[in-house]
């Protein structure tokens, strides 16, 4: 299997080779053509511009010193012949490289001190007749007579007078496209071997943090979740790094707690099972005992399997509510009358300590429109919590408010308080304020999870605030049902 340094490493040499092999077929395939295109295009412009001056001159037979300035000029920065020939092709202009002839008459023509392409040439002779401009690309060899000339007629009046005739040899071209070819061959090699170690320069500098993640990641699956990733950078990967401290975060949070849950299920169990049993053994054993006593032990007895049955049924109830199975049955219904019955259920507990329960409304029997039950359950276990932890003579009271279209009931207590640093876990999975899991702390430590669940599915907003020793408050908001 490829590692990804070498996929990288591979993929951006390729794209290297690849950048320089469209760059070398472009020069290697273009670059002769591209040149010559450039250099008619040069001579016929300068040929078109001394056509333009040709004809504002008096006489054609007498150069102007301002086109003898625009030759020396033109032939100063190019390597070029340039010829002025009258309608009778005698040559009234010619240079050549170092000095130039003027009026060569008809009889000069044949004259070797001024080599010209058009010596005897008939084809460009009638071209010239024509009156047009034209264009010719001479390669008689790969040697010096290689040449393009270009033609264009100097007119007068719509009548032909004469011809610019400009030559340029193509060696200079074939040398420096010969020159560059080899200069591009080294470039390639250069840029091929640096490209290559900058390709896996980049390549070790991406993947090192990926992995650095690819290890962390490993580390997790085998149970390290105290593993960090150092990440200064940004970019996705640094993102990517943040995310995985984040699961190793979680996952160690949420191990934490499942070890906590099983060890407080355990217990849980533990205890009534084994109330049970002594109890059990104890009536078994007894060959002379009292009826009261009997009672008194089977009463433990059935206490503690209802307790457990109560237990295991809150467990599968919380389950059912977690996987999204427990359907909502709505209903609308007064909100004051369940509370009136849950008060009244629960006035006994409340009476053992004193404590007041009071419910304060701002109107009388507002409705709501939810599942009846699973409110009722709510309640209860919040204020059956309250009564478990308020102090003697305590108080507490259900306030219902009304708010636009919500109801924000809060039930507030005087008692014990939360610690804060419990209070975003007082809704997890026998989750215990007090560690030391006296069996008269708290029921089964489900209550808070089931409410919680249960207000999440109906979408209410609720939340907790507390205080020690000053109190709780339990709040949720809940839409009111107009009829």
């Amino acid at each position: 299997m490829k590692s990804i340094l070498s996929k990288l490493w591979l993929g951006i040499t390729a794209l290297v080779l690849i950048i320089l092999l469209i760059t070398w077929l472009f020069q290697i395939g273009l670059l002769n053509e591209f040149y010559i295109r450039e250099r008619k295009s040069i001579l016929q412009n300068e040929a078109k511009k001394l056509s333009s001056i040709m004809e504002q001159s008096e006489e054609f037979n007498i150069l102007s010193q301002e086109a003898l300035e625009e030759i020396h000029r033109f032939t100063a920065s190019i390597n070029a012949i340039v010829m002025i020939i009258d309608k009778k092709n005698n040559m009234i202009f010619v240079n050549t490289p170092g000095r130039f002839f003027i009026n060569n008459r008809e009889q000069d023509r044949n004259d070797r001190r001024f080599p010209s392409p058009l010596m005897g040439d008939g084809e460009i002779e009638g071209l010239m007749a024509q009156g047009k401009p034209f264009t010719l690309q001479r390669i008689r060899s790969r040697g010096p007579e290689a040449s393009i000339i270009v033609g264009v007629p100097v007119t007068r009046q719509g009548q032909l007078i004469g011809n610019i005739v400009i030559s340029s040899a193509l060696a200079p071209i074939e040398e420096a496209t010969t020159i560059l070819k080899k200069q591009l061959s080294i470039i390639t090699i250069l840029s091929l071997g640096i490209g290559t170690l900058l390709a896996l320069s980049l390549a070790k500098f991406f993947t090192k943090p990926i992995v650095k993640i690819i290890d962390a990641s490993k580390c997790i699956a085998k149970g390290d979740y105290s593993v960090e990733i150092i990440q200064p950078s940004n970019d996705e990967i640094g993102v990517l790094g943040e995310t995985i401290n984040d699961l190793a975060r979680q996952l160690d949070k949420t191990e934490k707690l499942r070890k906590e849950f099983i060890a407080n299920v355990s217990h849980e169990l533990k205890t009534p099972i084994s109330l049970i049993k002594a109890y059990a053994e104890v009536v078994k054993d007894m060959d002379n005992f009292d009826v009261k006593d009997k009672d008194q032990y089977l009463q433990v007895v059935i206490d503690e399997s209802d307790r457990l049955n109560n237990m295991v049924e809150d467990i599968l109830y919380l389950s059912k509510m977690e996987s999204g199975y427990a359907d909502l049955e709505y209903e609308q219904f007064s909100l004051q009358e369940i509370l009136d019955c849950i008060i009244e259920k629960l006035s006994y507990f409340a009476s053992k300590n004193n404590i007041s329960v009071a419910l304060e409304l701002e109107s009388e029997h507002p409705v709501i429109f939810a599942d009846k039950n699973k409110i009722y359950q709510v309640f209860y276990n919040i204020i059956n919590n309250a009564i478990h932890h308020s102090y003697e003579n305590g108080k507490i009271v259900i306030k219902i408010t009304e708010k636009d279209e919500l109801l924000r009931i809060e039930v507030i207590d005087n008692g014990k308080g939360i610690p804060k640093e419990d209070l975003p876990y007082i809704w997890d999975r026998f989750y215990k304020v007090d560690k030391s899991r006296k069996r008269d702390s708290s029921g089964t430590g489900l209550g808070m999870a089931i409410v919680k669940n249960i207000l999440k599915a109906h979408r209410y907003q609720f939340g907790i605030e507390s205080q020690i020793n000053k109190g709780t408050m339990v709040w949720m908001e809940i839409p009111k049902y107009i009829l």
